[in-house]
C-alpha cells in the first residue's frame, strides 16, 4: 500500500507539473539500509519502478517531459556482499 501510495504521489505531482508547463524530476526512491543483497534490491526496484510507471500513465503524464531520477540498485548498506561498479550499472540499467 505504500508502495502505490508514493507511486501515485509521484504520478500527480508529475501530471500537476506537466499541466503548468514544467518538468517534474521523478525520484522513486528506494532506501538502502539493510543487509540485503543486490537482487534483492533489483527485485524492490522493479515493483516500485512498475507501480510509478503505472500511475504515470494512469495520470497521462508525457513520459518524454519527465526526468526520471532513479535510484542506483546496490546491495543494501550493512551487507556484507559489495558490487563492482560495473555490476552496479548493469543492475541500474537492466
Amino acid at each position: 500500500l505504500a508502495v502505490k501510495e508514493a507511486a501515485w504521489g509521484l504520478a500527480r505531482y508529475a501530471a500537476i507539473s506537466q499541466d503548468n508547463g514544467l518538468v517534474p524530476i521523478v525520484e522513486p526512491e528506494i532506501l538502502l539500509d539493510g543487509e540485503h543483497n543486490i537482487d534483492r534490491t533489483f527485485e524492490v526496484a522493479q515493483k516500485v519502478w512498475a507501480e510509478v510507471f503505472f500511475y504515470l500513465a494512469e495520470n497521462n503524464v508525457q513520459f518524454e517531459g519527465i526526468l526520471l531520477k532513479p535510484s542506483m540498485v546496490t546491495p543494501g548498506a550493512e551487507s556484507k556482499e559489495k558490487a563492482s561498479p560495473a555490476t552496479v550499472a548493469e543492475y541500474t540499467l537492466k
